[in-house]
């Protein structure tokens, strides 16, 4: 691969820069995988799902819990913070399954997908972000994603991304 000399930053910000690549516009952030997924799932194999207003597309989304991985921070850490962040749920344990790219064309860094062994319930207070969360089998989370209640990205790769990795660990 040929080093990049036609690269012209139109946009930085603490947060995000954005460049001109050989005419593509591509969004750089400072952490090469700079977020994750955490799918949380019960011993008996049903998955937690956070409905929350997502004020981007103006409604609420049933997703994954989500969000920044920390300066410092391992994807599997930042998967139980969330977690516990945004549900009051404490992880047991953390597997990683695997990064994805939620916009090949667009975004550079990739996002971190966990598996979330969880147990009991709710242990202390939310942020706030979520409004509720739903506890769903796998047939019920495919019935939802063909009925499009679900459609937010990172959630439809991570269910796929579970349901790759079940022969290892089932759901």
């Amino acid at each position: 691969m040929t080093p990049d000399t036609e690269s012209e930053c139109l946009l930085h910000t603490p947060y995000f820069d954005v460049v001109k690549q050989r005419g593509y516009f591509i969004v750089k952030e400072p952490q090469a995988v700079n977020g994750v997924v955490a799918a949380p799932v019960l011993p008996d194999g049903r998955l937690m799902l956070a409905v929350l207003q997502r004020r981007a597309i103006g409604a609420q989304s049933i997703e994954f819990p989500r969000g920044a991985i920390d300066h410092g921070e391992t994807a599997s850490d930042a998967a139980a913070r969330e977690l516990l962040e945004e549900t009051g749920w404490p992880a047991l344990k953390v597997t990683e399954l695997g990064l994805l790219h939620s916009n090949t064309s667009l975004i550079a860094s990739a996002v971190a997908v966990c598996r979330v062994d969880i147990d009991g319930a709710a242990v202390e207070g939310t942020d706030g972000e979520v409004d509720k969360v739903l506890f769903v089998t796998l047939a019920e989370l495919k019935t939802m994603i063909a009925a499009g209640q679900i459609t937010d990205g990172h959630t439809l790769s991570a269910t796929m991304m579970l349901i790759a990795h079940a022969e290892n660990e089932p759901l």
